[in-house]
């Protein structure tokens, strides 16, 4: 017999000879005994490794990785004016100042009171249900088991304002926007009590006029969220009258 045959003991333990190979090799087995044995170790083997892969995992599993998802952290957007770099990102930047909406306050608020008027409702999602594949950042928040939403309409355009008091993130998905015009962004803004806007981000919106983000920072403190139209890059403050406002409760 051709001694290579002794090294197909391992191919024929896991079913991997093909029908040539395994008929040349059974003829082996029936006159080597040295292979009988290693078939019969390999044999064993394999199976104990299926049997692994039946395991049940342990409920902690679900609990730290539940925790590790409140822990992550998206990846901020790319930005050509390093001014616009927040603290969180490079702790050697100040943070950009947040300044009073002086004449454009009135309009945030007013917005944000009718906003609150429309829907504001709990959602409590599980995305261990079924085999749900690996979720979004937007869809962290979105099935937080404390998620509230908040949804507006402003003509063809509706914007739905999911956020966690938990996780101090919220996350904005928006239907029937037109692309931001050339040469402008839309800018997102969390916007406090006292009247005070600060900069959460960007929000493009595609070809299908559907878009969403997870919204820059905490949500603690903000009172409302808003959209505004800003020169490509942003601004540190909204120059503009928002054409969107959702309230938070």
């Amino acid at each position: 017999m051709s001694p290579d045959l002794h090294h197909l003991s391992g191919a024929y333990a896991v079913d991997a000879l093909d029908r040539a190979e395994r008929e040349s090799f059974e003829h082996h087995l029936s006159v080597c005994d040295a292979c009988r044995a290693e078939v019969a170790e390999l044999s064993d083997a394999a199976h104990s490794l299926a049997v692994l892969g039946e395991a049940t995992p342990p409920a902690s599993l679900r609990t730290s990785v539940l925790a590790g998802i409140a822990q992550v952290r998206p990846l901020p957007p790319l930005v050509t004016d390093s001014s616009l770099v927040s603290a969180a990102d490079d702790p050697s930047t100040p943070v950009a100042p947040v300044v009073p909406l002086f004449r454009r306050a009135s309009t945030w608020l007013a917005a944000a009171a009718a906003a609150a008027a429309i829907a504001v409702g709990g959602i409590a999602w599980s995305p261990w249900s079924g085999d749900a594949p690996t979720l979004s950042a937007v869809q962290q928040v979105e099935r937080a088991d404390d998620a509230a939403t908040v949804t507006s309409h402003k003509g063809a355009v509706t914007a739905t304002l999911a956020y966690s008091r938990r996780l101090d993130r919220s996350a904005i998905t928006v239907a029937g926007m037109p692309p931001a015009p050339d040469g402008k962004t839309y800018q997102l803004w969390y916007v406090g009590s006292d009247e005070v806007a600060r900069s959460a981000g960007f929000l493009t919106a595609g070809a299908d006029g559907h878009g969403e983000a997870v919204l820059e920072g905490g949500i603690d403190g903000a009172s409302a969220v808003g959209v505004t139209v800003e020169p490509t890059g942003g601004s540190q403050a909204p120059t503009t009258d928002p054409i969107m406002v959702m309230a938070v409760a």
